[in-house]
C-alpha cells in the first residue's frame, strides 16, 4: 500500500509524525516508532509517500512537537495530535481504514483512495474541528465549561477534548438509563458473532431489577443452554464508556469483558455478545419496552431515542469518524481501501470542514435474518429505494425487491419513491399491512410463509396520498 500525506496547515509549524503498528514489514519513506518532523521528512521524501507490505493495527499520528519516543501520546496531555487508523496484511487484498476521535477530539486528518469495489471514497468531516470542539462543549460535557477535566488547552494553544473513554465523569452519566432499564426488566435479544466453522447463538433475556452490587444486572441464556450475566457493580457508565474493565459471567465461570486473545469459540461468543449489549447503550437502542433486538440496530436511527454517549453523537452527526470503541459495528466509518491505489492523507486546518461522505444511503442496508420476509417482482424499480426506518432495500438488475423485514412490533413506515410515499406494516402475530390503494397491482398480502408480496411490474398508482396510519 502507498499512502500519501498532504498538509493543509501552515508549513512552518512544528509537526511531527509517528507510525505505530504490529507484524511491520517493508515500511519505507518514514521510520516506523520513531517521531518524525514533518519539515525533515519532506527534505528526505518530497512527494511524502510511505511504502508498507504488511502492519497490523497501525495508528499514523500528526501531532505539534515530538511524540514520546516509541509511545503513543497521552489522551489527557497537552499535546495537540489526531491520527488515523489501519490494517494491510501481506497477502490481504484490502486496507481497513479509519479516522477515530475515540480517545481525543484534536487536529483533524481526512482520508481519500479507492474501495474495494473500485469506487472512490472519503472519510472527513461535516463541519470543522473548531465547530465540532464548540458543539461538544455545549452538547455533550458535563459540565459545559472550560474547566471540564476533558475540555484541555494544549501546549500551543489549540483547545482539544477528551472522549468518554478517557474522562467519563466528564460527560453525562448513564446511571438513570440503566436504571429505568433495570427497573422496568427491559427484554434483550442478543446475537452473538459466528465462529469459523460454528454458528452464532442467539442469547434471550432481559436486564434485571437490581438492588445489590453483587447482584445480576442482565440475565441471558441461548437455545443450547448457554448462560450470560452482568453484575450490577460491573455494568457501570465508567464500564459502558470505556467498553472494558470489568467482569461477567459465561456459563458460571466470572471472565473479563473484553477476552484477549480470543482464542476459542466461547470467548467470541462472550465478548461479542457484551459488546452488543455496549452499542445498545451508547448509541441507545435499549428501550424499556423493548423489544431490544441487537441484529436490528444496524437499521434503527442511533440516539433517537435520546439516549447514548452525546459524545459519540456529535461526531456520528458531524463526521465519518469513530466515536466511541465499538462504532465500526455500526454507524458505517470503517472503509475498506485497493492497497494498488494510493491512499491520501490531508492534515486539514482546523477551521476546514473537508472530505465527508454521506453516499450510504444509496447502499443497501437489510437484516440477515428475521421472521417476515417481502418480495417485488420485476420490472419494478420506478418504485426507487425502499426503506423502512433505517434499512435500505435497492432493487435488483431485473427490478425486482425482496429481503428480510426487521422486527415491528409498532406501525411503521415502508416508503417508496422518496419520504411522501408510503404504506405502513407490521411484523407480528400472522403480519399486518395498510396499503389502501397504493400500488397498481392491488394491496401486498402476507403468504403463510410470512412473506409480503407484491406482483411484478409494480407502480405507485398516480395522485394516491399514502394511507394515514392505522390506530390499532
Amino acid at each position: 500500500m502507498k499512502l500519501k500525506i498532504v498538509n493543509n496547515r501552515d508549513a512552518n509549524q512544528d509537526l511531527h509524525l509517528l507510525l505505530t503498528g504490529d507484524n511491520q514489514k517493508g515500511i519505507s519513506g518514514i521510520i516506523p516508532n520513531k517521531s518524525v518532523q514533518l519539515s525533515s521528512l519532506l527534505a528526505k521524501n518530497p512527494n511524502l509517500e510511505i511504502d508498507i507490505e504488511s502492519i497490523k493495527g497501525a495508528r499514523l499520528y500528526v501531532g505539534y512537537g515530538a511524540f514520546p519516543s516509541d509511545d503513543a501520546p497521552l489522551p489527557d496531555g497537552d499535546q495537540y495530535y489526531g491520527w488515523i487508523e489501519f490494517t494491510k496484511k501481506a497477502s490481504g487484498t484490502e486496507v481497513w481504514l479509519n479516522l477515530s476521535n475515540v480517545d481525543i477530539t484534536g487536529l483533524p486528518l481526512i482520508l481519500s483512495g479507492t474501495d474495494t469495489a473500485k469506487k472512490a471514497f472519503t472519510l472527513g468531516y461535516k463541519k470543522s474541528i473548531t465547530d465540532i470542539i464548540s458543539l461538544m462543549k455545549t452538547a455533550a460535557l458535563k459540565p459545559a465549561s472550560d474547566k471540564n477535566p476533558a475540555y484541555i488547552t494544549c501546549k500551543t494553544g489549540q483547545i482539544k477534548i477528551v472522549g468518554p473513554n478517557g474522562s467519563p465523569d466528564s460527560f453525562p452519566s448513564y446511571d438513570k438509563y440503566i436504571n429505568d432499564l433495570s427497573t422496568n426488566k427491559a427484554p434483550l435479544i442478543i446475537t452473538s458473532d459466528t465462529p469459523k466453522g460454528g454458528s452464532a447463538k442467539v442469547f434471550t433475556g432481559s436486564f434485571m431489577n437490581a438492588k445489590k452490587e453483587s447482584e445480576v444486572m442482565i440475565s441471558l441464556v441461548s437455545a443450547e443452554g448457554d448462560t450470560f450475566e452482568v453484575l450490577k457493580s460491573q455494568f457501570t457508565t465508567e464500564i459502558c464508556y470505556r467498553c472494558d474493565g470489568g467482569t461477567l459471567i459465561y456459563n458460571k465461570a466470572t471472565v473479563d469483558q473484553n477476552q484477549s486473545p480470543q482464542d476459542s469459540n466461547d470467548k467470541m461468543y462472550a465478548n461479542s455478545t457484551f459488546r452488543n449489549i455496549l452499542i445498545g447503550i451508547n448509541e441507545g437502542y435499549f428501550k424499556t419496552e423493548g423489544p431490544n433486538i441487537s441484529i436490528d440496530f444496524p437499521g434503527e436511527v442511533p440516539f433517537s431515542t435520546g439516549q447514548g454517549s452525546d459524545y459519540a453523537k456529535v461526531l456520528h452527526e458531524n463526521s465519518n469518524s469513530y466515536g466511541f470503541p465499538y462504532a465500526d459495528s455500526n454507524l458505517k466509518v470503517l472503509i475498506t481501501a485497493l492497497p494498488s491505489e494510493t491512499i491520501t492523507m490531508t492534515i486539514c486546518k482546523d477551521t476546514e470542514a473537508k472530505g465527508y461522505n454521506d453516499n450510504t444511503n444509496d447502499s443497501p442496508n437489510q437484516p440477515t435474518s428475521g421472521k417476515f420476509q417481502f418480495g417485488i417482482g420485476t420490472k419494478s424499480s420506478g418504485l426507487g429505494m425502499i426503506t423502512i426506518g433505517g434499512w435500505r432495500y435497492p432493487a435488483d438488475d431485473s427490478g425486482a425487491y425482496g429481503g428480510f423485514l426487521p422486527t415491528l412490533s409498532e406501525w411503521t413506515k415502508m416508503n417508496f419513491e422518496g419520504p411522501d410515499k408510503f404504506i405502513w406494516i407490521k411484523t407480528t402475530g400472522n403480519g399486518f399491512v395498510v396499503a389502501d390503494n397504493c400500488f397498481n397491482t392491488g394491496a401486498p398480502t402476507y403468504n403463510s410463509d410470512n412473506v409480503l408480496i407484491w406482483g411484478s411490474e409494480v407502480k405507485w398508482n398516480t395522485g394516491t396520498n399514502s394511507p394515514a396510519k392505522p390506530t390499532s
